[in-house]
């Protein structure tokens, strides 16, 4: 029998965690779930969750599932329409396992970015990952690669929509960088004349990012990269 296609798996994930979680702990729903995962299994689940939302930089334009729920660096998703009212809001049939759901409507905030800028950014670097020089290359031949804002958007971080805020990376690097399993050093930080980036945002990430307690299980290391 063959497996569901990626972007309903990470639907019955965030379905299991209650509609709304972080990415660690969706990549353990997404373990429960299949059984058999590639190598790069961590970096599909985060494809899937910004090709489908529009709060994505890299929304591909036709389903709107996913939202973020704190700003994308911040790391935490939701699931559109995943409602659970109260017990006492529930019609008597709802004990039943065939009920059909009931709707109510959701109103949220967005915080809006500039799309152009994280384009421009991506074009300066060849899309190539500013952390490990990886260049992901799309079906018809296209490099492919994400904007990560250092400082996240949103609260309770408010990081600027600025370039010296923004760092391209490869889809793992990006996941680390959500998840603080990694710090950063301008040293490292492959840089070209179009593009610098603030000191104060990076310290920013390693201080309060990547300094925040987490154990080895929530935060899974890279491979090859």
């Amino acid at each position: 029998m063959a497996q569901k296609i990626w972007r309903d798996t990470v639907v019955e994930a965030l379905e299991f965690l209650g509609g709304e979680a972080h990415l660690s702990e969706i990549y353990q729903s997404v373990q429960r779930i299949r059984s058999e995962l590639p190598r790069t299994w961590q970096a599909i689940v985060r494809r899937e969750l910004e090709y489908n939302s529009k709060d994505s930089q890299s929304y591909q334009e036709r389903h709107d599932l996913f939202y973020s729920t704190k700003g994308v660096g911040e790391g935490r998703w939701g699931l559109w329409n995943y409602l659970t009212p109260p017990a006492a809001d529930l019609p008597p049939e709802a004990d039943s396992p065939y009920a059909t759901p009931g709707k109510i409507l959701v109103k949220a905030y967005r915080i809006l970015r500039d799309t152009a800028l994280a384009r421009k950014l991506k074009i300066a670097h060849d899309n190539r990952c500013q952390i490990c020089g990886t260049r992901l290359l799309a079906k018809n031949g296209q490099g492919y690669s994400e904007a990560h804002h250092i400082k996240p958007l949103g609260a309770p971080h408010h990081g600027p929509d600025s370039p010296d805020n923004i760092i391209v990376l490869c889809p793992n690097h990006h996941a680390q960088m959500d998840l603080g399993a990694i710090s950063i050093s301008l040293g490292q930080i492959k840089l070209t004349s179009e593009h610098a980036i603030s000191q104060e945002f990076i310290d920013y990430h390693n201080q309060t990012i990547a300094a925040a307690p987490s154990s080895d299980e929530d935060h899974p290391q890279s491979q090859g990269s």
